[in-house]
């Protein structure tokens, strides 16, 4: 298991999920618009989104690196 967090500075507040291994990197993204629609602000497209995962996200409180574009 992993705890995945997400904690921009725009948010209300810092963003935590639980999660298999596998699923981290496409757990992330899901947590990051999560976040965003709790919070009523617009999700950010998904161009912007590994940069906003690289600076406000950790896994297991490392910084989180989002695999390569294809």
């Amino acid at each position: 298991m992993r705890l995945l967090v997400f904690d921009d500075p725009q948010l209300k507040d810092r963003q935590e999920w639980l999660v298999d291994d596998a699923d981290v990197h496409d757990a992330m993204r899901s947590l990051a618009r999560q976040a965003y629609r709790r919070n009523k602000l617009d999700t950010p497209d998904e161009s912007g989104l590994p940069e906003l995962l690289k600076a406000h996200g950790t896994v297991d409180s490392v910084p989180y690196v989002p695999p390569r574009a294809a």
